[in-house]
């Protein structure tokens, strides 16, 4: 009984809903089908027997359409209405113009606006005319010398232009001698007033003299003493050069004749630099420039090393030069140990690989030499310089 008081409430609020809201809504849409139905009948007749929402949308596009056509419309009367100010203003403008030309068109006799441009253009050129004319008269009263143009012209006339050029030359020269002599007569009176202040009715210039020449006296004592110094250095330095030279040891003096055929005669000699603690060796080119050792390049350090072994070598091999020692050792071995040579000229090129196989040759003639290399382009140079009968053993 429960359940069913309850779906009669429900049945009884169903029928109230259906006709309070749902027939009242239909009786709306009914009411919209039909004005939509309408308008559409009065807009577009084709569009009459279509459903209401269809027609309801297509009349709103409609609407909004009309809408941007109507707001384009008013945007483009605004423009329209401002561009219509703007022609009247320019309009009044145009006759204000006119108007102030008129006077210049009636003075100028000018019929139309090209013939007044035409006249403007003549105006200015001949204001412009006008005044070159002025500024080439006031440049005539300024250079001559006050008189008036008619007199200028009198003198220019009984003048010869072609005997100009030489009288400008002439005026010329004598302005600069005017100039030069303004100067030295400017030093003269700088010099003269001076000496005028130093005297000033008193003994300062007597004093200043004297002292002068004591000063003078005094520079050339100091003078006399220092060539006398200068020169005494400068020979007592070219004394110990050439005692240095003389007295060097037989080593260096070997050395130095091998490091320049070595060097191809790059560097003349090797020298002591005995300036400097611990004493250097260096090299002297035939210009009379040095060069350390750090200033050479890494193959003709080797060089220089191969020409001290080599050198050390001959004073120890040849008892002409050699020491006593090493006279002695010799002797008790009865003949020089061979000298083994382990590719020396890896850093040598053509030319210096040459004269180092020269510098070898001359030490075999003392003892035996033995050459290792796995350079083949270097037997080439080993025959040109020992000949065919060179003994080449391939390892």
């Amino acid at each position: 009984l429960s359940l069913i008081e309850q779906l009669d409430a429900c049945r009884h609020d169903m029928r109230q809903l259906r006709v309070e809201r749902i027939a009242t809504m239909q009786a709306d849409l009914a009411e919209h089908a039909s004005a939509a139905r309408q308008l559409a009948l009065a807009l577009d007749p084709a569009w009459a027997d279509r459903p209401a929402d269809v027609t309801a949308l297509h009349l709103a596009e409609r609407l909004q359409r009309a809408q941007q056509a109507q707001a384009e419309h008013q945007r483009q009367q605004a423009a329209q209405q401002q561009a219509q100010a703007r022609a009247d203003d320019a309009e009044a403008r145009l006759r204000a113009a006119q108007a102030r030309l008129q006077p210049l068109r009636e003075r100028a006799g000018a019929d139309s606006l090209a013939a007044l441009a035409q006249a403007i253009a003549r105006s200015d050129q001949q204001r412009q005319w006008l005044a070159a004319q002025a500024q080439a008269e006031a440049q005539l009263r300024d250079g001559g010398d006050g008189l008036d143009p008619a007199a200028l012209q009198a003198e220019c006339a009984a003048f010869d232009p072609l005997a100009l050029p030489a009288a400008l030359q002439t005026v010329t020269r004598d302005e600069a001698e005017a100039a030069e002599r303004l100067s030295a007569l400017a030093v003269e009176l700088k010099d003269a007033s001076t000496a005028l202040g130093r005297i000033a009715g008193h003994a300062d210039a007597a004093t200043a003299e004297a002292r002068r020449q004591e000063a003078l006296a005094a520079m050339a004592d100091a003078v006399q003493r220092y060539v006398k110094v200068q020169t005494g250095a400068r020979l007592l330095k070219w004394a110990v050069e050439r005692y240095r030279e003389a007295r060097q040891g037989p080593m260096l003096g070997r050395a130095s004749t091998v490091f320049a055929a070595l060097t191809g005669g790059s560097f003349e000699r090797l020298t002591v630099d005995f300036d400097t603690e611990p004493l250097q060796l260096q090299g002297q080119r035939p210009d009379g420039q040095r060069v350390g050792i750090a200033g050479l390049s890494e193959g003709t350090r080797d060089q220089l090393y191969l020409a001290l072994r080599l050198a050390a070598l001959h004073l120890h091999l040849d008892p002409a030069t050699g020491s006593a020692a090493g006279v002695e050792a010799t002797a008790r071995t009865g003949h020089p140990l061979p000298f083994i040579a382990d590719d020396l000229f890896i850093n040598y090129d053509d030319r210096r690989a040459t004269a180092g196989l020269q510098a070898l040759g001359e030490l075999s003639r003392h003892t035996q030499v033995l050459f290792l290399t796995h350079h083949d382009h270097l037997l080439p140079r080993v025959r040109e310089v020992f000949g065919a009968g060179v003994n080449v053993v391939t390892l």
